[in-house]
């Protein structure tokens, strides 16, 4: 199992994450051996077999099995570390190294001997409880007791204490986050944002990553100099995690009042962003529509928690999709109730939990069609069940992670911006029709492919084996494979953009189609954008990435 711990996966990781793959899959495998010496064991005293050789032929027969498994080991270790650093260079992250395999292998051999120490001693303190119940009911009645009596310590130790504990560490650490300011980050002034001396919203009540959000951006001038053109200050709206017993409504209701007060809805767009469970928003997907807009835009969104994504996934999602539910109805409400000529054009995004939540808005494909003008929905998480259900309705011959649906006349998923006119293979895809809908997803995100199903299943994605940036090298193991995405996770958004979790210039060109820029027809009132060349698109990336570059990240 050691062997397969480090075979390649989506992402390359540092030596204590392979360690804690290599030791709970070690621990695995040798459990397994012994359940099936035991069984063996077992067999044979039951059937009274006797199976003997001389003292030479069985040492002989020891060394030899040692020697081949030996060779064996060595080989799938140096062929597993080949691999490794080949998938490595898919993703642009460096790859492992004669030092990092050593370390991971000794804290794996630790790890191994602590999991397989606390199974021995729930083994002892079972087989001591059994021992002692047997004096006063059955042997088979104590057994079963005395399993039930442990397997509750351990749900007992495990969601009291290991996983309460956990969340709780984690939790105080998130509220110091949230009531901290990120260097670089500063109060702004322009009345156009939430935050400012004009606005509704003060600046101690957005959170951390509310005066992120708030803090960065281009002004006027900035798109001004990048793109040529005549341009608008952008408007960004946040309103802050509810407190002193206002709820979410009372959030998305500040929300409204914000865009109200800056003249939001009569600009060409307003841009709905369901944030992360911490409360962030990316850059990546707000900068682009400012640019291509030239500022003639509106993004709105708020916090409903400080908490990370991780914590969310582990308590409870209601509380994401209430607050997704809340922001959307509040900002559609008001753009319906606008005379028709007049209303804004309305698109909807989100990444990662945010898109999860703001997907749980509508009741399937149908209903976001009929609502809004466009969605960009970035490193959509597994259990997300529109995802789910468009990928299976997916085309015969479109593979898992680049689905085509309906002759992508609506939605297309895209691997990159070169699948936004063709499908994964190449092959162009028909006209694309408005509403436009993008699914932007990575082969190599684990966000995106992480699923409890990995564990016993092998995914279509593993054995399409057509992500650009994922090795074909990769093999499913079950339960190893499972293990090794899930240790993916907490690595895929340092990934370089492009990889991984990290979604970052390929967003640009996709708002551009998202907005119809350079189409005839469009939802909205924008000017004509075939001023947005790829040139353009690059020194827009190159913008943004300069704008993120002057403050920390929170």
């Amino acid at each position: 199992m050691y062997a397969v711990s480090v075979s390649p996966s989506l992402l390359p990781r540092s030596w204590w994450w392979q360690a804690v793959v290599s030791g709970v899959l070690a621990s695995l495998g040798y459990v397994v051996g012994v359940v099936i010496e035991s069984t063996g064991t077992l067999i044979l005293r039951l059937t009274d077999l006797t199976i003997s050789a001389s003292p030479a032929t069985e040492t002989g027969l020891r060394w030899a099995a040692f020697v081949i498994f030996m060779i064996w080991f060595i080989r799938s270790v140096v062929q597993s570390f080949i691999h490794a650093r080949s998938a490595a260079q898919l993703v642009d992250m460096p790859g492992p190294r004669i030092s990092s395999i050593v370390l991971g292998l000794l804290g794996a051999f630790v790890l191994f001997h602590v999991i397989i120490g606390v199974l021995d001693a729930l083994l002892w303190m079972l087989a001591t409880l059994v021992t002692f119940l047997a004096r006063w009911i059955p042997m088979w009645i104590a057994l079963a007791v005395g399993c039930a009596i442990i397997v509750a310590l351990l749900i007992l130790l495990t969601s009291k204490v290991i996983i309460a504990g956990g969340v709780t560490f984690f939790s105080r650490k998130a509220w110091e986050m949230n009531n901290r300011t990120a260097k670089g980050i500063f109060r702004p002034e322009v009345p156009e944002r939430s935050g400012s001396h004009h606005s509704l919203v003060s600046w101690a009540s957005v959170g951390g990553q509310g005066r992120v959000f708030l803090g960065r951006g281009p002004s006027r001038h900035d798109i001004e100099e990048v793109t040529g053109r005549e341009a608008l200050e952008p408007i960004r709206v946040y309103a802050g995690m509810p407190t002193g017993g206002q709820t979410l409504a009372d959030a998305a209701d500040m929300v409204v009042r914000e865009l109200e007060r800056t003249g939001a809805f009569e600009r060409a767009v307003i841009a709905v962003n369901t944030s992360t469970g911490s409360g962030w928003v990316d850059e990546w997907e707000v900068q682009p529509l400012e640019y291509l807009t030239c500022g003639n835009c509106a993004t709105a969104s708020m916090q409903y928690s400080y908490a990370p994504s991780s914590l969310h996934w582990m308590t409870g999602l209601d509380h994401c999709v209430e607050a997704a539910i809340m922001l959307y109805q509040a900002v559609k409400k008001a753009v319906d109730g606008l005379p028709a000529n007049q209303r804004p054009a309305l698109y909807i995004t989100g990444e990662s939990l945010g898109a999860f939540a703001s997907q749980a808005v509508y009741t399937d494909l149908a209903d976001v069609m009929r609502q809004v003008d466009g969605a960009l929905w970035v490193g959509t998480p597994s259990f997300t069940p529109m995802h789910q259900e468009l990928t299976e309705k997916r085309h015969r011959g479109s593979p898992e992670v680049a689905p085509v649906v309906d002759n992508a006349r609506h939605v297309r998923f895209a691997t990159g911006p070169e699948d936004l006119r063709h499908d994964i293979y190449g092959r162009e895809l028909g006209p694309w029709h408005f509403p436009r809908i993008i699914y932007a997803q990575h082969p190599s995100d684990p966000v995106v492919w992480w699923t409890g199903r990995l564990a016993w299943y092998q995914p279509d994605w593993m054995r399409e084996k057509a992500g650009r940036d994922v090795s074909p090298s990769m093999e499913y193991t079950r339960i190893g494979t499972y293990l090794q995405v899930l240790a993916d996770l907490p690595v895929a958004g340092r990934a370089p953009g492009g990889h991984g979790h990290t979604y970052h210039h390929e967003l640009i060109p996709m708002w551009k189609e998202l907005l119809g820029l350079g189409d005839a027809e469009r939802p909205n009132t924008l000017t004509d954008g075939q001023w947005a060349d790829d040139a353009m698109l690059r020194r827009i990336g190159h913008a943004i990435s300069a704008n993120i570059a002057l403050s920390e990240r929170q």
